[in-house]
């Protein structure tokens, strides 16, 4: 396994993510015109209950399913290890969908103070399909089908786009419509999910099997919990201090974030199994360390161009009462980067079955984001949550990575990443600070990434992988040269 196949296998995942964005950026100013910052705010509310409820019903069995997968004496009860996960899947998601059901009215009155119990119910139906939804995808990238995995990706996030936009903009159903279209998406995907696991592996179900994977990731749920607890109460403080329009700011702030969360969630979606199927390798440090400086240079490179011209983007796609997203742009971009980093230098724990590490070092991190929020959001609002996440995601960066080479030693190169985070850092202050103008911006860009560019080359060009990439490249424009001009064939 080459860093041509994880880069190749990423690039796919990718693509999926990169036509919903493009479809979604096109929607925008459509969603802003039709929807207020306060629906926003509640159907960003809702969507934290669903990031809750999938941490409960998968309970780390994502993450022991692809530990046991690969495990070379698990070869032939690959199938049992894969319907034995499903089945416990089915029954998490089945009660939790019971108990969201029952409990409302309850939930509504706790999260707004009004009587949103509908809009609950029709959540609870979105996570109960969502679940069976997100077991396929997980599959298909342990089968390394990245194809087949962009594919249904794309054909159920079009979907789920279209229908939004029937409910919403044709239908005028607002935030009800856009849940219902949810639901309704993810529903298709869950039909076709059943299938394709009772087709490809029939449907055995082991004790000994649901025994293993429940051990293996019942410790990650204390982490899960942690881990909504650190990434959505941000919402839940601005709604209580500030308000519903607040919520719904900080969410398009949070989509021009996500935009970035592209890169890093193609690279970490083609990353777990790559990263455990080379662990037997004579050079898999190597290869670590390598994705590690790639992984960051990609993202301060994007953490500053969305940063920059973040302003830019609000005005061509959202409306004027939106732009108050730009102040918490740069903040969410590098929350961004920290969560989706935690993936990559994580190796060391997932390999030695250190996770217990996980739990306490991420329970650390929402307990500062709550103590942060008590303290900032009240007083800077949105600016203050933004400030207060990206904090605590970075302390879980900082302490995951001093226990996984505790445990698993990597070489790393640390000076790079200086090399390129402290002037796009500075570049960005400045430009914010003195509010510069267009022109001045793209100036300062246009000089970072030049200097950039020169680093990369100057890191990689003597690399294996490198030096194959030039020579497709050289190949390719020989093959131009080689051709006879038409002109001259003609004659």
């Amino acid at each position: 396994m080459s860093l041509l196949r994880l880069t190749k296998e990423s690039l796919i995942y990718g693509l999926s993510r990169y036509i919903t964005k493009f479809i979604s950026i096109f929607l925008l100013p459509l969603y802003t015109a039709v929807l207020s910052p306060e629906d926003y705010g509640i159907l960003d509310l809702l969507s934290t209950i669903i990031l809750v409820s999938t941490f409960l019903i998968v309970s780390g069995t994502d993450t022991a399913v692809g530990y046991y997968f690969f495990r070379k004496e698990n070869i032939e009860e690959r199938p049992v290890i894969i319907t034995s996960s499903l089945f416990l899947r089915i029954i998490f998601s089945t009660v939790a969908f019971i108990v969201i059901l029952i409990a409302s009215s309850a939930i509504s009155n706790l999260i707004f103070g009004k009587d949103y119990s509908l809009f609950v119910i029709i959540t609870g139906i979105t996570i109960l399909f969502q679940s069976l939804y997100s077991f396929l995808f997980d599959l298909l990238r342990l089968e390394f089908r990245a194809w087949l995995y962009t594919i249904l990706s794309t054909v159920s996030i079009v979907l789920n786009i279209l229908l939004t936009a029937l409910y919403v903009l044709v239908f005028k159903q607002g935030v009800h419509g856009a849940l219902v279209a949810q639901a309704i998406a993810y529903g298709i995907i869950f039909v076709f999910t059943i299938f394709y696991v009772i087709k490809r592996y029939g449907f055995t179900i082991s004790k000994k099997w649901i025994k293993s994977i429940l051990s293996y990731g019942f410790p990650l749920i204390g982490t899960g919990i942690a881990i909504w607890v650190l990434n959505s109460t941000d919402r839940y403080f601005l709604a209580h201090y500030v308000d519903l329009s607040s919520v719904g700011i900080y969410s398009v702030g949070m989509k021009l974030a996500n935009f970035l969360g592209m890169i890093g969630g193609a690279l970490q979606l083609a990353w777990g199994p790559y990263a455990l199927g080379i662990q037997y390798y004579d050079n898999a440090k190597k290869i670590y360390s390598k994705v590690f400086l790639i992984f960051f240079i990609i993202n301060i490179v994007g953490v500053f161009i969305i940063s920059i011209f973040s302003i830019d983007i609000l005005k061509v796609f959202t409306q004027p009462n939106y732009y108050a997203a730009k102040a918490v742009v740069p903040f969410l971009c590098a929350s961004t980067v920290f969560s989706s980093a935690y993936f990559v230098i994580s190796i060391g724990i997932n390999i030695t079955k250190k996770l217990v590490h996980t739990i306490w070092i991420t329970v650390i991190a929402a307990v500062v984001n709550i103590a942060l929020n008590f303290i900032l959001t009240p007083v800077f609002g949105v600016l203050g949550a933004s400030f207060s996440i990206m904090t605590a995601n970075l302390l879980i960066v900082w302490l995951t990575f001093r226990i996984s080479q505790k445990y698993y030693f990597v070489p790393y190169n640390y000076t790079g990443i200086l090399m390129l985070g402290i002037p796009a850092a500075v570049i960005i202050a400045v430009c914010y600070y003195f509010d510069l103008a267009l022109l001045y911006r793209i100036i300062l860009s246009f000089l970072y990434l030049t200097f950039t560019t020169i680093f990369v080359y100057r890191s990689f060009k003597d690399t294996d992988d490198f030096k194959k990439l030039l020579k497709k490249i050289s190949n390719i424009k020989q093959k131009k040269a080689e051709q006879p001009d038409t002109a001259d064939v003609n004659l």
